[in-house]
C-alpha cells in the first residue's frame, strides 16, 4: 500500500509538493487519520497520517507537510508547533488507547503487528518530514518541537526527528518514482 501525502487546499496538481510513501505491506501500515476510531473523536482531536512499521522493531508515527512558517514569523511558527505537537500527542493517546485495548478497534483496522508489539523492545520514532525544506532549515523545527514534545519522548523514550523530502528517501520512506 502507498500513501500520498498533499495539502488537500492546493488548486491544481503540481507533482513536486506531492510526498509519495511507500510502497508498504498492508500489515506494516495503519492509516490512523482515517480510521472509524479517529473520526468518532470528534473536532478536538488531531492526528498524525500514519503508523508504519518499519524495520524489524521499530514503529514510526509519521506526520507530512508541504510547507512550514519560518521561525522569522513567531506567531505562524508557533502555530505550527502548537499543531504539530497536538497531532503527535493526540495520536500517541490514540494509538496506545487502541494497543492496550482502552478503544475498541471496532472495524478491526489496526494490523495485528501493532496490536501484538512487544513495545519493551521496539524503538518507537516521531518523524516530521517536510517536502521541499532545505536541510538548513530544519533545525529550528526540530528544537522546538522536541523541547515541546520533551515530557513524552522523556517518558516513552521516544526517537524523534524532522526530515525533508530528500532524508525521508534516504530514510527508506518514499516511493521511488
Amino acid at each position: 500500500m502507498s500513501a500520498i501525502i498533499r495539502e488537500p487546499k492546493e488548486d491544481g496538481f503540481n507533482p513536486d509538493k506531492y510526498l509519495y510513501f511507500g510502497k508498504y505491506e498492508e500489515s506494516h501500515l495503519f492509516h490512523i487519520e482515517e480510521s472509524s476510531v479517529y473520526k468518532s473523536m470528534g473536532d478536538n482531536v488531531c492526528t498524525i497520517e500514519f503508523v508504519l512499521r518499519h524495520k524489524d522493531s521499530e514503529i514510526l508515527l509519521l506526520e507530512a507537510k508541504s510547507s512550514s512558517p519560518k521561525p522569522g514569523n513567531q506567531e505562524k511558527f508557533d502555530d505550527f508547533i502548537d499543531e504539530i505537537y497536538r497531532k503527535f500527542s493526540h495520536s500517541m493517546d490514540l494509538y496506545f488507547s487502541l494497543v492496550l485495548k482502552r478503544l475498541e478497534d471496532r472495524d478491526n483496522e489496526m494490523p495485528e503487528y501493532f496490536k501484538s508489539a512487544d513495545y519493551s523492545t521496539a524503538r518507537i520514532k516521531l518523524i516530521l518530514v517536510i517536502n521541499g525544506h532545505e536541510i538548513e532549515w530544519l533545525a529550528p523545527i526540530c528544537d522546538a518541537l522536541r523541547d515541546k514534545l520533551r515530557r513524552q519522548i522523556k517518558t516513552w523514550r521516544l526517537g524523534f526527528t524532522v526530515l525533508n523530502h530528500e532524508q525521508a528517501g534516504e530514510y527508506g520512506l518514499l516511493k521511488e518514482q
